[in-house]
């Protein structure tokens, strides 16, 4: 019998055993060098919090003497302060880590936004009596 006929009638053993050590192999490679990164991350989100809650607890040691108002407005400062600080704290992270860096991207331009705006809105309403004021003093004058 030719050889060839004997190659054809012979089952070949794949070794798949080979491929699972190797594919093992490659995820235990892959673990390793994420695994420092994910020491740094936790690292970054302890000394974060750390920082937020020492800007929180020096916003509340800020005393306004006899003004109800003042302490109300800085109770919502310092909630403010405490739920931005922790958003971009995961956002840092999750950038750090090299997790989502579109989403992260996004979120961080359209909270840069929601800011100018609120801003824009606040400092508008704020001086809205002012600006009508002068546009009337405008008028008068041209109206001369």
């Amino acid at each position: 019998m030719p050889r060839e006929a004997l190659a054809e009638g012979v089952i070949k053993m794949v070794p798949y055993g080979d491929v699972f050590v190797t594919s093992f192999q490659q995820f235990w490679y892959q673990l390793m060098l994420f695994l420092p990164k994910v020491l740094v991350a936790i690292v970054i989100w302890v000394v974060g919090k750390s920082l937020i809650n020492t800007a929180v607890t020096l916003l509340k040691r800020i005393e306004f003497k006899g003004m109800k108002l003042a302490d109300k407005a800085l109770d919502t400062v310092t909630q403010v302060v405490l739920v931005l600080g922790k958003f971009l704290l995961v956002l840092i992270v999750l950038d750090y880590l090299g997790i989502a860096q579109s989403l992260v991207n996004a979120l961080l331009n359209g909270l840069s936004f929601a800011v100018a705006i609120a801003l824009g809105l606040a400092f508008g309403k704020a001086l809205e009596d002012d600006a009508r004021h002068m546009v009337g003093e405008v008028k008068k004058h041209f109206n001369k």
